[in-house]
């Protein structure tokens, strides 16, 4: 049996004389968008808006956040833009949806948002993928040495490196929340249990 070789494709569109340590970010973040939609895959809508009780997250929730997040951070951020119209604008012209109706915070006795009812799979595909679009529009404007480059943000000062950096990590963390969520689900008789 020969050798399982695993690695990253370089992601379309970089210069990897210029943009190595960048494509290697963006790399990542494709790979976890591309593992996030093999564990979705199946999801129905009711699975999609299934809580645990009152105050807890659904996956839908959880996916429509992971677009807003990344529009935040990459197209939003990094540019300064504190007008809360404007980012709603920017949000809605990339998304489809602004910046708070993912639903999150939830409040302690929260439901599943009105803005995401009747949701399906796709419709989520559709803004993740939208988001990683535009994600990529930016990332491919910046070179390695951009990375060290810094914003304004409230009271901190923030590197470039650092946001992609929390984007991927907000991204693994919510990845295995959703994880978790199916766990649950199969719990509680609501989806089917994982083949073996």
């Amino acid at each position: 049996m020969g050798k399982l070789t695993r690695s990253l494709p370089n992601p379309h569109g970089y210069n990897l004389k210029t943009q190595r340590r960048v494509a290697s970010f963006a790399a990542q973040l494709d790979d976890q968008l591309a593992l996030l939609k093999k564990e979705c895959n199946g999801l129905t809508t009711k699975q999609l808006e299934w809580q645990l009780k009152p105050g807890m997250n659904t996956a839908g929730m959880l996916l429509a956040h992971l677009a807003v997040v990344e529009v935040f951070w990459l197209n939003v951020a990094v540019h300064e833009i504190a007008d809360e119209t404007a980012i709603d604008k920017l949000s809605i012209k990339y998304i489809g949806i602004a910046m708070d109706d993912d639903g999150l915070p939830l409040k302690p006795e929260g439901k599943h948002p009105q803005t995401l009812a009747g949701w399906k799979l796709e419709t989520y595909w559709k803004t993740l993928t939208s988001a990683r679009k535009a994600v990529h529009k930016e990332l491919r404007t910046w070179k390695d040495s951009d990375l060290s480059k810094t914003y304004k943000r409230k009271k901190y000062t923030i590197s470039r490196e650092w946001t992609v950096y929390h984007v991927l990590e907000h991204f693994a963390g919510h990845f295995g929340q959703i994880l978790l969520l199916k766990h649950m689900m199969r719990d509680a008789g609501v989806l089917a249990p994982k083949a073996e």
